[in-house]
């Protein structure tokens, strides 16, 4: 009789776990179906045709100040350097630097100085840098999740943005200034 209350708890244990682990995927899936949507990009971040907040009183990874973007559109990435997909979005991010002059690239590293400064000593990373610690910018642009960015016009007002992963988002991004109204 034991061995029977034994072995069903153990199987009922068992199904437990299947069951805990089976909802696990379930939200996670979920999540992912829910952040990938472009209405979910379109609630997340500044308004689209919104001015984005000045940066210009803030000082870059190396103590100097913001550059002014009055003259170039500007794509502002912000990246964690816990996130792989932004660690796996640099080389990307470099290569648009070189092939488009034309416009000012700006990433916020946002969270921990020392794990920021690790990753700027295993990678390059062009444009101008500036260290969120406090996570302070990323809560002005109302952005939740990396690598998000935004692209801006002359002006300084969001022409586009969503979830950037690789050239072609930035690509994409990009694009928002060649259109004559703004987009998601």
């Amino acid at each position: 009789m034991n061995e029977v209350l034994l072995y069903s708890n153990i199987l009922l244990w068992l199904a437990v776990l299947l069951i805990g682990f089976t909802l696990f995927i379930i939200f996670r899936q979920f999540g992912e179906v829910y952040l990938g949507t472009g209405e979910s990009i379109a609630r997340d971040g500044i308004a689209i045709g919104e001015r984005a907040p000045s940066l210009k009183d803030r000082k870059t990874w190396n103590r100097q100040q913001v550059a002014s973007h009055e003259a170039k559109p500007v794509i502002l990435v912000f990246l964690s350097p816990t996130c792989r997909a932004c660690i796996n979005l640099i080389p990307d991010w470099n290569q648009a630097v070189h092939k488009h002059q034309e416009i000012h690239f700006r990433v916020i590293l946002v969270g921990d100085r020392q794990k920021s400064e690790e990753i700027l000593k295993e990678q390059t990373l062009e444009g101008e840098i500036l260290l969120d610690e406090d996570r302070h910018i990323l809560e002005e642009h109302r952005v939740r999740v990396t690598p998000f960015a935004f692209i801006l016009d002359e002006e300084g007002v969001v022409r586009g943005k969503g979830l950037c992963n690789g050239t072609g988002h930035i690509h994409s991004l990009i694009s928002y200034l060649e259109s004559e109204s703004v987009a998601v």
